[in-house]
């Protein structure tokens, strides 16, 4: 998730290609959204 959510400048072209694809599958699905959401505050136990 953090490399998700969060960029470094000492990332390779490829790693930030990779990071895009995964953000603009993120924000284009609403269940990747709930899941990222529910993860990020925890899953209730």
């Amino acid at each position: 998730m953090t490399t998700t959510l969060h960029t470094y400048p000492e990332s390779p072209a490829y790693g930030q290609k990779l990071q895009e694809t995964d953000l603009a599958y993120l924000f284009s699905s609403k269940k990747a959204l709930g899941s990222l959401a529910k993860n990020y505050v925890g899953l209730p136990f």
